[in-house]
This record gives C-alpha cells, structure tokens and sequence, in this order.
C-alpha cells in the first residue's frame, strides 16, 4: 500500500476514534441499564414471589393449626364419649366454656354432628346435617375401620360450588364394636377471610382449594366467593417443579399476578397467594423509568462532549494544517534564495548620511519595484523614502559605527501592513542588509497561538484536573485546576519530574499505572487522597489517556485526567444506608431488621447470651385505615411506631416489616420475665388512644414473644415461631401477648 493509501488509513482512523469510542461508551452504558433493569426487574418479581409464598404458608400454617384443634376436639370428644359409654351429648359437649371451647376459639362457631352406629343424625348443634349418612362412603370407611384416626375430606354442599373441610372420627362402644362418628364441618372461607393474617396487597389474590373435589373458596380485596373450575399447576424450571410458584390454569379475573402455593397433603388441601404484578413491580417500574432517564440524558451529554471535542479537533486540525504549509512555504523561500539581499555603502556627509545602493539581489529589486540595473548606483533614501521614515538608515549608521550585527523582526509602518525579518552586518565602508517578508509566518503564529489560548481556556474551565506528563515524566502542561492543587501542595510542577513533584511514596504507588499508560494502554482507577489535618478526605476517579506520535507509532507521554468523585461516593454510601430505612415510619425496614436479627443471634449463640423477638400488629387497624383513608393510616402507623420506640430501651431495635406489622429484638436479657414485662408495657403504651389530627382512633396490639439462646435455629426460624405465637395471642382475643421457649428448653410462663 502507498503512502497515499496510508495516510488515508490514518486520516480515517483518527476520524472515526473519537465517534467509535463514544458508540462503546454509550454502548456499554445501555447495555448495563438494560442488565440492571433485566436484574432488578427479576429481583422485583422474586422478592413479591417470596412474599406470596410467605402469606401462602402463613395460610396453610393458620388452616393447619385450626384443623389440627378441630381433629384434637373429635379426639376429645372421642375419649370422653367412650369414657361416659355414649352418654355425652353434643349440647353439653358444645356448651359456652365447654370442652370445645377450650379448643376452639369462641367466635368459631362449627357446626357438629353426631351420627349413631346405623348411619342416622342422633344429634346436631350449630348447623345443619343430612339425616342418613348410612350409605355415604366416609361413613362406611369410618365403620369398617378400627383406627383412631381422624377422616379429612371436602364434600361439597350445594350447586353454587360451596363446599365445607369435613372432619370425622369413628366412636367405639364396649368391647370395641363401632358406636358411630362425630362429625365437625369448617367453612374454608373462615382461613381465606383472615386479613389479619393474610394481607396481599391491593388486587391480591388469597385462595383455599380442594384436591379432592376441584373446588375453591377465594378472596381478592373485600370480595370472597366459590370457584369450581378454578386450578393451578407448579411452574417448572429445567423439568423440575419449582415449590413457590403456581400458574393459574384458568384467569382468575383480568389482572397478572405472582402466585405461590403450599401443600398441605393431610388434609388434600392446598394454600393459593396472588400479589398483583401492578402492585408487586410498582417500585421497579419507577426505578427502570429513573435509570432510562438518567441514561438518556447521559447519552445526550456525552453526544454533546463528543460533538464538541469533534468540532474543536477539526479547528486544530485546520489551524496545523495551515502552519505545516506557511513552514512549507518558508522552506521552499529559502531553498529559492527568496530573501532580498542588499549591499550598501555609506555616503558619509555628501549625502547627508545616505547608502548608495551597491548591489541587489532580484528578491530586493521585486521589493523596490525597479530592474535591478536601474537600481544600482542610486541612494536608498531616495528610492525608498519610507526606509529613513522608518528609521532603517540610522539603523545601518549604528551598525556600521558600533560593528555589532542586528538582526530584528518589525512590522511597517507605512505602505501595505508587512511583517519583515532583517539582519544588518558592517562591511567595508558599508553594510550587508538582508531582508525576507515573514508576514505569512507571523500570521501563523498569531492563529497558533490564539488556538492554543482557546484550548487552554477550554481546560482551565473543565473541573476536572488535566495535565500532561512526557515520556520521561517530567509535567509540561497543567490545567488551572491542576495548577491550583499543586499551589496548595507548595510546589511548582511545569518541567519537573513526577516524582519530585508529588514525592517518592505517592510516585511509587502510581509507578504500575504510569508504565501502562507509557505503554499504549488508556487505564481508569481511584485513588484516595491522604486525610488532611481536619480529618476530611478526597477521592479521585484517575484516566491515564497516552498520546502517540503524529504516526501512532510510539506514546511521548500521556495525559492526566483527575476527577474529584469524593460526593458521588458519599451519596453512594447515603443511598446504601437508606435502603435499611423504612420510609413512612423512620425504623429499620425488613432488610436492615434481618440483618441485625442474624447478627444478635449470632452473639447470642457465642456468648451464650439470652435474647428474644417480637412480632406485633395494631389490632382492628384495617377498619381505621378504611374509615378514614390511608392518611390517617400513616399518621398512626407513624405514632403506633414512636409509643413504640418511647416504651423500649434505647438499645431494643424496632423494626417495620411492612404494613402494620412490627418487630422488636430485645438483646442481652437477664431473665425472661424481662421480656414479658418490655411486653405488658408495649400493650398498655398502645392500649391509650390516639389523636390524630383530631381523629381519635382506640386500638392496641397483639404480641408474640420467641426466646432464643443458641441452637439449631436460623432468624426466617425464630421470626416463624414469634408469628404463631402472635396468633396465639390474636386468638386469645387480641390485646394481649404470648411467650414461647427457647431451644435450649427454656419455657417462660405464658402472659396475659
């Protein structure tokens, strides 16, 4: 390839440099706002699966507990029935602050049946049964088997796709010979009705369905109602089934949701929860609109950067352009003896201090504007009046006294505007005067410098600081920024090496990004300045950028491009903190309160130290929510969470996990009575009320009280267990709290 071609390869390359990094800039900004949006879309939609499965299994946890208390209720009936030799009857067994009632919450009131050993109703309370039950296939089973376990079905009752949880339990009469069943029926939409316990959210979707029979009791919002068509599969991933999510065969209604589910095989029962997407992706959805917005505008800055930078390359281009041919020019002058040579000898007093012109080059005859025949012999003063008008003659005068050549570049003052070049050396009885026109290179010069001035007003007005440093480290360029820096140091950098400009520890330090750059490759790193006297510190974002020789054959030096990033690494470290910051209320959200339960377990397992967590929720605080709007909502959430604080220690962490539900780690207990009375104390601060804003609202709080010290627990463990006994105390009829041990066997009185 010729020259010609080469330098077109060049010329193109340094043409598209600039566009084709700022197209991998943008490039690789894109694509990382697309990786995070991607990222944080599928953390969004994990997270709202992980809080629909964990409503899914406080649903199951709940229906379990409850058939559990039904099955112990047959059980009991079962025992006293054959210990009175069938002579227990419902009524006395049902009656207020009976047997049952010591099972089964008060409000619950299930209907029961007793059926005699021939399949006939022998008695019912609380509900309404078939009068034959004979020939049915639960009865049977319950007649031919002599075990002692209860029979869970879902038998439904009507057409309209209602259906009841059925548990039975065969009675044995003397000698073992069958003496009938008992029967307790549950409407599951008691489970799915529970908002104090299972809250998805607006638009959620909370479910109880039957495997034996295909039929549901759902709620979504406010609204409860029967499905007999309604099923959902597992998703699976890679052919295996994921145990979380759940996909609705058939739509439930026309908005998308995150579903999760929980088995629960005893009772051929399975548990549905639903979070609306709209609802679950709202915060993602803002934060991708954030980030595409911040993007483009990025986008449009650096386009600008670019265009600018472009714009300037091409001014400069232009401006060395146009000096290389002025240099060209000179060269060739000179190669063509273009300089106006005169030799003049001196007239003394008969001419009245004159020069006769002795002879002249054609150069110096063009510029007199005569043959050069015609011009020799004749008096310089006469042929160029304007040369004594200018003072040339007394120029030549002093030479040809003094002996000292001169040699100067001056600027007419008469006659078209020129730049001349001259030097004046005596010779015999005269001077040698040689003459070039250097306007041409003089107005080179003045562009060149007026572009330098430009590009150095364009550096000292960037904030970042910019020097350039040569191939043998010594600074020959500073920024006025960087200028400033190296004053407050109290040094002086221009023409000094590096490393005694910024010292040897410093110098040492950067020596592995200096050999990069020195080699070819642009290089980015951060650099922490040291803490100054007030105990402030910087930090700098660094770009070593090399520049290679007008062939791109070898670096000459690089330059230095340092960024003060010291805010933005503040505000990074703020925004990190604020993601542990329950907005509304101020309190630690879910994430930072997990953080600090995993490390208090944690010390309480090493210094075999006794700690316990609370789990509380406002009771009947969805009523005030809907009666007086979601303001008033706030303003008590905010004031239930300062009693809160107010009634604890100072070192007791309260947290919000979402909604009304509160959390308190109380570490390093001496007793557990200590816990109980933080407890007691907690219910009485709520049970005062509340003004707010002239809204007078009467709630209080209900509490569950898990103890940990040490042993095979993890925190998702020990908040589990502080749930159940929250519902403990919300079945004690609210306002109220309730304890549980420890793993290590530790078993606090239950308090009230």
């Amino acid at each position: 390839m010729g020259t010609d071609g080469t330098s077109a390869w060049r010329r193109l390359y340094r043409a598209m440099l600039l566009p084709a990094f700022a197209a991998v800039v943008l490039a690789a900004m894109w694509a990382a706002v697309y990786g995070q949006v991607r990222q944080e879309r599928a953390a969004a939609r994990h997270e709202a699966l992980l809080q629909s499965h964990a409503q899914a299994r406080t649903l199951a946890e709940n229906t379990g507990f409850l058939l559990r208390q039904v099955d112990h209720a047959t059980q009991l009936f079962k025992l006293k029935f054959e210990e009175t030799d069938g002579a227990l009857r419902l009524p006395e067994f049902a009656r207020k602050n009976g047997m049952l009632a010591s099972l089964l919450p008060p409000r619950l009131t299930l209907p029961v049946a007793l059926y005699g050993p021939d399949g006939r109703l022998a008695d019912s309370v609380q509900g309404s049964f078939a009068a034959e039950a004979g020939a049915a296939g639960w009865f049977r089973a319950l007649a031919g088997s002599h075990g002692d376990m209860a029979q869970f079905s879902n038998p439904a009752i009507a057409p309209s796709h209602e259906w009841r949880i059925r548990i039975a339990r065969r009675l044995d009469g003397a000698g073992g010979r069958f003496a009938g069943a008992i029967v307790i029926l549950v409407d599951p939409a008691l489970f799915v009705d529970d908002y104090d316990r299972v809250e998805a959210g607006p638009g959620g979707y909370v479910g109880l369905l039957s495997r034996d029979t295909g039929l549901s009791t759902s709620r979504v919002d406010d609204r409860v109602f029967n499905d007999g068509t309604l099923a959902f599969a597992a998703v699976r991933h890679g052919g295996a089934a994921d145990s979380e999510e759940a996909v609705a065969r058939q739509p439930v209604d026309g908005i998308e949701r995150v579903y999760a589910f929980r088995d629960m095989p005893r009772y051929a029962l399975t548990a549905v929860v639903g979070q609306a997407k709209t609802h679950a992706l709202a915060r993602f959805e803002r934060r991708r609109t954030m980030y595409i917005s911040a993007a483009a505008v990025a986008s449009a800055v650096v386009l600008a950067f670019v265009a600018a930078l472009r714009q300037q390359a091409r001014r400069l281009r232009d401006s060395t352009l146009a000096a290389h041919e002025a240099q060209r020019q000179l060269r060739a002058a000179a190669d063509a003896s273009l300089d106006a040579v005169f030799l003049l000898k001196a007239c003394r007093d008969a001419c009245g201090g004159d020069f006769i012109l002795v002879d002249v080059n054609e150069r110096g005859a063009a510029i007199l504007g005569h043959a050069r025949a015609e011009l020799l012999g004749r008096r310089i003063g006469v042929l160029v009046p304007s040369w004594r008008a200018e003072g040339f003659l007394d120029k030549y005068r002093r030479v040809l006294d003094t002996g000292q050549p001169l040699e100067e570049e001056f600027e007419t003052r008469t006659g078209t505007p020129r730049w001349l070049q001259h030097q004046i050396v005596a010779i015999d009885d005269g001077v040698a005067v040689t003459t070039r026109d250097i306007t041409a290179r003089k107005q080179a010069e003045l562009a060149s410098r007026q572009q330098q001035a430009r590009l150095r007003t364009l550096a000292d007005m960037m904030p970042a600081m910019i020097a350039y440093v040569d191939d043998d480290q010594v600074y020959r360029f500073q920024n006025l920024v960087y200028e400033q820096e190296f004053t407050r140091m109290g040094v002086q950098a221009i023409g000094r090496h590096a490393r005694d400009v910024i010292g040897e520890p410093r110098y040492a330090q950067l020596q592995p990004w200096v050999r990069r750059a020195l080699a070819g490759e642009a290089v980015t790193f951060e650099e922490d300045e040291d803490p100054r006297p007030d105990g402030t510190q910087r930090s700098f974002e660094v770009h070593y950028i090399p520049q290679w020789d007008e062939e791109h054959r070898a670096v000459v030096g690089f330059h230095v491009v340092r960024t003060d990033v010291t805010a933005r690494r503040r505000e990074k470290q703020h925004l990190l903190r604020l993601s542990t910051i329950d907005a509304l209320t101020g309190l630690t959200n879910r994430a930072g309160f997990m953080d600090r339960l995993d490390a208090a377990m944690a010390y309480s397992r090493a210094h075999d130290s006794l700690m316990a967590v609370m789990y509380l929720d406002i009771d009947r605080f969805k009523p005030v929510n809907d009666t007086y709007g979601h303001a008033v909502g706030d303003a008590l959430l905010k004031a239930f969470a300062g009693r809160l604080t107010h009634a604890l220690r100072d070192t007791d962490m309260v947290a919000r996990l979402g909604g009304d539900e509160f959390t308190v780690i109380l570490e390093r207990l001496h007793r557990c009575e200590d816990a109980e009375r933080s407890a007691a104390k907690l219910v009485a601060a709520v049970a005062a009320p509340f003004d707010l804003d002239g809204v007078r609202a009467d709630i209080s709080t209900s509490i569950g009280v898990a103890f940990y010290r040490g042993g095979d627990l993890d925190a998702a463990g020990l908040l589990a267990r502080a749930d159940l006994l929250l519902y403990e105390a919300k079945q004690a009829g609210r306002n109220t709290f309730r304890t549980g041990g420890t793993l290590a066997g530790l078993q606090p009185d239950v308090a009230a």
